[in-house]
């Protein structure tokens, strides 16, 4: 069963964002069964080991250079903001490019060029498993701020629905 935000799987709404901008969708790991022309992807490593090793096998099953990674659990992700990180992604020389608000880094809701993709499979070989982390061993990160504010409420677009409480939340932020 999936959960709803405004009558839509959680999944979907990012789906939504991501498809105006990305010629290809992919769903690492379980959910998303019920979305048309996304490809399922499998992590590359057995046990479960985290969101970087997600983005290795995302990274890894691309077929552009240019890579979003979002969580599946944002039900405000915004297709403007997708394709304003996506576009800051391909200058001078940037790997990654990561909103940042209230400072905190927001890593799965960023573009990422597929160079990376042995960088990732390092890092995980030498135990690294947080995203953060590996950010801060790499160049060429970008950090977006202030500008957020240009696509809407930066709650609200970097929103994960973790608990019960924030799936509350999101269902009054998403009423008219």
């Amino acid at each position: 069963m999936s959960i709803e935000v405004d009558g839509l799987p959680l999944i979907e709404h990012v789906e939504n964002a991501l498809s105006a901008s990305c010629q290809e969708v992919l769903v690492v790991g379980g959910g998303g069964s019920e979305l048309e022309g996304v490809r399922h992807v499998s992590d590359e490593r057995p046990g479960r080991q985290g969101p970087l090793a997600g983005i290795e096998a995302g990274l890894g099953a691309a077929s552009y250079p240019c890579v979003f990674v979002a969580a599946g659990d944002m039900p405000f992700l915004s297709q403007r903001l997708v394709g304003y990180l996506l576009k800051r992604l391909g200058q001078d020389n940037v790997t990654a490019v990561i909103p940042r608000y209230r400072g905190r880094s927001h890593p799965l809701c960023g573009a990422y060029a597929r160079t990376l993709l042995p960088r990732v499979r390092t890092a995980l070989d030498d135990g690294v498993r947080a995203v953060h982390e590996f950010l801060q061993g790499i160049g060429g990160v970008e950090y977006v701020g202030e500008e957020l504010r240009r696509f809407g409420d930066p709650d609200l677009l970097l929103m994960n629905v973790n608990s019960p409480r924030d799936l509350e939340r999101a269902r009054r932020e998403a009423e008219p």
